[in-house]
Parts: C-alpha cells; structure tokens; sequence
C-alpha cells in the first residue's frame, strides 16, 4: 500500500489506530518468569504486580514496609537491595530487586534505585536492604547514602519515605532514626 492509501485505510476504520470495535486492541501477555531468561528484575516486578482488581496493600507506616519487604530477604546469605514502588496513595504498585550484591556490601546507585520506579510511574518508595550478619544497625554508609537516595528522589519527583535495614534479629527505619 502507499501511503495515500494507508490513510484511507486508518480513516475508514478498518487500520489499527482507528479500530472502531468496542473491544480494545489485544496486549500481549507478559512473559512467565519461570519460562523467561530475561531480567531478574522484570520478574520480580511480575510477580509483585497486582493483577486486575486485587486489593493493594497501603505502606502507610514502618511496620506496613517491613511486612511487605522483609520477606524478601529470607534466606539471603548477601546483601541485597529492594524496592517498593508506591502510588500518590501510597499503594504498593510493585516490589522490584535493586541489587544484589556481596556478603557486607550491595550497590545502590540513584540510577539503578530509581530506574524501576520512573518505569513504573511511582510517586513514592520505601526502599530496604539486609545485612545478612544479623545485625539491623545501620551503617554511616546506610545513613549517608539514604540522605544521598533522598536527594535525587526530590529532584525527579520520587519521595523515598524510608530505608528499612532488614537482619535476622529485627529491622530498623531510618526514618524514625531522623536519616529520611
């Protein structure tokens, strides 16, 4: 077809943007993460993503982050960083995999932390890391790079509302420690 006759086309109803059905057009399905290779963070954002009209927990306080994302660290024998991604309302849209990295360290780049989140059209975040020495204290590290993750959430519109440091003897906010 030329393009003359590709605008006809679109006009009259018959072409893709100008589908006149009540249906609307087909979406892909998602990629099962069991069947994928692809990016351990699309995974973890499938299965974390409500579906159709299922109820969407409110992180509305500490304890409400910690229930929510201190499961993701069970069993972690290194630190790793998540992510929960929150609405105006602060309703959970979803629970991304920041980083994973070594036994005393994980890397969390502002880029990487609010990749996901820019991606996911997040207000808010609440944003957790273990310590798999069992030990929730946080670090001057911890503080210094939350105040650091708190900066650039203000300058692009994403508010960090907490870091949670997760560990087998309990967790600790920052934000009740004054860091956020």
């Amino acid at each position: 077809m030329d393009r003359a006759s590709d605008r006809d086309h679109l006009a009259t109803g018959s072409g893709a943007l100008g589908t006149t059905s009540d249906r609307p057009p087909a979406v892909p399905a998602p990629v099962s993460s069991a069947t994928s290779t692809a990016c351990p963070h699309r995974a973890c954002y499938d299965r974390w993503r409500p579906t159709g009209g299922a109820e969407r927990p409110s992180l509305t306080s500490p304890e409400a982050a910690a229930a929510v994302l201190a499961p993701e660290f069970a069993g972690a024998d290194r630190e790793r960083c998540v992510a929960a991604l929150l609405d105006t309302k602060h309703r959970l849209l979803a629970v991304v995999t920041v980083s994973i990295g070594s036994l005393d360290h994980t890397f969390m780049a502002p880029r990487e932390v609010f990749r996901d989140a820019l991606l996911a059209n997040a207000a808010a975040m609440v944003l957790a890391h273990n310590h798999p020495s069992g030990d929730p204290e946080p670090s001057r590290d911890d503080e210094l790079l939350t105040r650091r993750l708190v900066r650039a959430g203000e300058l692009i519109g994403v508010e960090v509302l907490d870091h949670l440091v997760v560990a087998a003897q309990g967790w600790v906010s920052l934000a009740r420690r004054g860091v956020v």
